[in-house]
């Protein structure tokens, strides 16, 4: 029982044939996916071997392969509990020094001790990416290995921010005011010209260059930003054009898709956390994504149809380019007008998952993974299209937010990946109990702790926007940028523990793993 409800998913003696899935799931995604059975048996024909660099991101298709398996880069306390579930190699848990050096996927492939874990597989496999590069596909070939995954081809055209905006246009869909202007020019702007524009704080992106994280989107709010973002902009010749668009002071929201070979399968609107100061920390606010709350909705039914419309009519955009499987829209919504503007398109697995996908299996709803596989592997099953859309569309009280880890270069708390609860008068987190999945929440009072906790005394990477991640089975959010007061007093309490007694550490950041570099 969980707050007064059953759920469906605790791990049982009963399993499907040929998954792994507990029996009263199967029976439960059985009423959407009619030849279920077949489904998986095709799926589990060959052992699936999803590479990145954390294994939690990765976690779900567990719940329903039995050939599954994760090749992540880093070790964290996450790996002791999630091998419970399904199996996990860790290259940094063998191989440290190996691991230090790996900065992207054609690097892993190409490395000595991952081609040694593919040798040694006794049973078949595919290799499972979030996303490709055409480096990445001159190796797999090189290697003769079967892989699961989209073509850079498949998704050149909503990549790029520049080409992104030309696309939503052309598909007729809301699109903010943009000004592309050459990179000579650009540089040759004050902060006065680029505010007079439109009368409000400008947002610049490269508009032919994709830089994620932190440094890939500037609000220019004071002359101060203005100086910053021109110092890095004009250091970096890899762009010849930008974008700026006006500010939109609303929410940041998105939106998940899938295609499938029955069409464009969309999730929730979901509320996006941005620049939450709590767990920033200090951090200068840059429009960093930090989490997402599903509880939050201070929007019209309108605008959740105008989002499924514009992210139908870009699923089928992609699909027209040979793409399959999940993607996500980033979209900012305007309070005061109503509109929702789609501003950036992932083709890949999003930050909302694994988390959005916790909520649909305990809803009983057959996950995004699920399906994305059914469509790179070509199974053409029969399955209630309008079943699963509604179904995905389900909220329960989840939210999840991460904290930077910008001033914590090694680990001092000993923190377990599971469950925990705060005493805000003491300032005091307590371990509870394992955990991993929405269901092994008993109050929400409680919160998760998971996805990449460092172990005591590893080093941690400051290049990267987030440390790891707490995950609430309740609502958190008052906006994209603030949330609830005990939410920030916990924020406040976990951040300000993880960096006493801290030195500053110099070290060579080019070289490690960052999730947007490693797909």
């Amino acid at each position: 029982m969980l707050f007064g409800r059953e759920f469906l998913f605790r791990k049982s003696k009963t399993h499907a044939i040929l998954s792994n899935m507990d029996g009263k799931l199967f029976d439960s995604w059985k009423q959407y996916v009619p030849d279920l059975a077949r489904v998986l048996q095709k799926m589990d024909e060959k052992t699936i071997i999803a590479l990145g660099v954390a294994a939690f991101p990765r976690i779900i298709p567990s719940l329903f392969l039995k050939r599954y398996a994760i090749y992540c880069v880093k070790d964290a306390t996450d790996i002791d509990l999630l091998r419970n579930y399904t199996t996990i190699y860790s290259l940094e848990e063998k191989h440290p020094k190996i691991a230090a050096k790996v900065h992207a996927t054609n690097y892993l492939l190409g490395n000595f001790a991952f081609r040694a874990f593919l040798k040694s597989r006794k049973h078949p496999f595919r290799l499972l990416f979030y996303q490709t590069t055409p480096k990445i596909l001159e190796k797999l070939e090189e290697m003769k290995i079967e892989w699961i995954g989209n073509r850079p081809e498949s998704f050149s055209g909503v990549l790029l921010k520049g080409d992104f905006r030309d696309l939503v246009k052309s598909l007729g869909l809301p699109a903010i005011p943009d000004w592309r202007i050459k990179r000579e020019e650009f540089l040759k702007k004050s902060f006065a010209e680029l505010t007079e524009k439109w009368g409000r704080v400008p947002v610049v992106q490269r508009a032919d260059f994709d830089v994620a994280g932190e440094l890939g989107t500037f609000f220019v709010r004071t002359e101060k930003d203005w100086k910053e973002m021109h110092d890095i902009l004009e250091k970096d010749e890899r762009y010849a054009e930008v974008t700026i668009s006006p500010f939109v002071d609303g929410l940041s929201m998105s939106m998940l898709g899938c295609v499938t070979h029955k069409g464009i399968l969309t999730s929730t609107l979901q509320l996006q956390l941005v620049d939450v100061p709590e767990a920033l920390h200090g951090q200068y606010p840059t429009g960093v994504f930090l989490g997402h709350d599903w509880v939050y909705r201070d929007w019209p039914e309108s605008v959740e149809h105008a989002a499924e419309r514009a992210t139908r009519a870009l699923g089928e955009y992609l699909a027209s380019r040979g793409f399959r499987g999940i993607f996500g829209i980033d979209f900012v919504y305007d309070s005061k007008t109503q509109e929702i503007f789609p501003i950036e398109c992932n083709p890949r697995f999003t930050g909302a998952l694994p988390v959005y996908s916790l909520m649909t299996a305990a809803a009983g709803v057959p996950t995004v993974e699920f399906f994305h596989l059914m469509a790179h592997l070509k199974i053409d099953a029969d399955f209630d299209f309008a079943a699963v859309d509604e179904g995905l569309k389900k909220r329960l009280p989840l939210s999840h937010i991460s904290v930077t880890p910008k001033g914590i270069y090694s680990m001092k708390l000993p923190l377990a990946a599971g469950i925990y609860s705060f005493d805000a008068k003491e300032k005091s987190l307590k371990y509870e109990r394992k955990g991993a999945f929405y269901w092994d929440f008993q109050s929400d009072k409680e919160f998760m702790i998971i996805d990449s906790v460092p172990r005591v005394g590893g080093t941690v990477i400051q290049n990267v926007p987030r440390l790891f991640k707490l995950i609430f089975p309740r609502g958190i959010a008052r906006s994209s940028s603030e949330v609830e007061p005990d939410i920030g007093a916990l924020l406040i309490t976990l951040s300000d523990a993880l960096r006493r007694n801290q030195e500053h550490i110099e070290s060579d950041e080019s070289v490690h793993p960052a999730e947007e570099e490693l797909p």
